[in-house]
C-alpha cells in the first residue's frame, strides 16, 4: 500500500470514530430529556405536608368542608385602611374576604394578620387559621 493510501485509510476512519462520538453524545442528551421528573402541582401548596398535621392539630368539627368551608387561606393583604384575606378553593378559584365577611356555614372572618386569620364558627368559638392549613382553636 502506497503512503496516500494508509493517510486515507486514517483519515477515513478518524470520520468514522468521531461521528460514532457525536452519536453517542446525542443519545446522551435525548436520555437526558425525556427523563421524567416528579409533577408537582405549585397551586397545590404544602397539603401534602401539612395535612396530616391539620387533622392533629385542627380542633373543627364541621362537616362539609371543615371550617372554611374546604377553602385554604393563601394570602393577606393589610393597609392602613382594609385588610384584605385571600381563600383558595378546591378547584383553585381564589375568593377575597374582608373583616366580618361571612365566609360560609356560619363562619365569619373577624380579624385578618400578616401571617394568619381568626374566625369564628357558628357555636361563637374562635379559630387561628394559618396559611399551612393548621386551624388552632383559641381557648379562653
Amino acid at each position: 500500500m502506497s503512503i496516500n493510501k494508509k493517510l486515507l485509510l486514517i483519515i477515513f476512519a478518524l470520520f468514522i470514530f468521531s461521528n460514532l462520538t457525536v452519536l453517542n453524545a446525542d443519545e446522551e442528551k435525548v436520555n437526558l430529556d425525556e427523563e421524567e421528573l416528579p409533577a408537582i402541582d405549585p397551586f397545590q401548596g404544602n397539603s401534602s405536608v401539612s395535612s396530616g398535621q391539620n387533622e392533629q392539630v385542627s380542633d373543627s368539627s364541621n362537616s362539609g368542608g371543615g371550617l372554611l368551608n374546604g377553602m385554604r387561606l393563601v394570602g393577606t393583604i393589610i393597609s392602613k385602611n382594609k385588610n384584605i384575606a385571600v381563600l383558595s378553593s378546591p378547584g383553585g378559584s381564589a375568593f377575597k374576604f374582608d373583616e366580618n365577611d361571612e365566609i360560609g356555614n356560619g363562619t365569619i372572618l373577624v380579624e385578618i394578620f400578616d401571617k394568619y386569620i381568626v374566625v369564628e364558627d357558628e357555636n361563637n368559638e374562635l379559630f387561628h387559621v394559618y396559611m399551612n392549613g393548621v386551624e388552632k382553636k383559641i381557648e379562653g
